[in-house]
């Protein structure tokens, strides 16, 4: 084999140290800055898209945060208008009650009133029955004729 002959060491030597410093300083001359470029754009791409990201979360936190301030004074806008009304139903509702209670004790009132002048009739009415039964029982125990039954 000629390429390992010690008389040609010294040509592959010379032709290898030539093409390696050609292929060398191709690649290092030409594709090194492409991949270089590409490897910076890469880095550019993923921190602008980083930055929009951050951008985008602040936002979204702010935009929360709205969201949460304008439930907050929606609840308390509710709940004044829950107590608003309940205080109005209620004093309504307390008017009512009095205005009730007022109408309940004139009827009880006048309840008391026909009642008392029921039992006073009622015990006049008693005197003269009791009278004329009196009357009566006398007379049939005389057995004399009732003076109701003749009048």
């Amino acid at each position: 084999m000629p390429q390992f002959d010690p008389h040609n060491f010294a040509p592959q030597l010379a032709w290898l140290a030539i093409i390696f410093a050609i292929l060398y300083f191709g690649v290092v001359r030409l594709t090194l800055p492409k991949v270089g470029k590409v490897v910076d754009g890469r880095t550019a791409r993923v921190d602008g898209d980083i930055t929009a990201a951050a951008t985008a979360k602040a936002q979204s936190d702010s935009m929360t945060a709205a969201y949460e301030r304008d439930i907050a004074a929606a609840r308390a806008q509710a709940q004044a208008a829950i107590t608003t009304s309940h205080d109005a139903t209620a004093s309504e509702i307390e008017g009512r009650l009095a205005a009730l209670d007022a109408e309940l004790a004139a009827h009880m009132q006048a309840a008391e009133a026909a009642i008392a002048a029921r039992r006073d009739t009622a015990l006049a009415e008693v005197d003269s029955l009791a009278k004329s039964l009196g009357d009566d029982i006398v007379a049939r125990l005389l057995g004399t004729p009732s003076p109701v039954g003749a009048a």
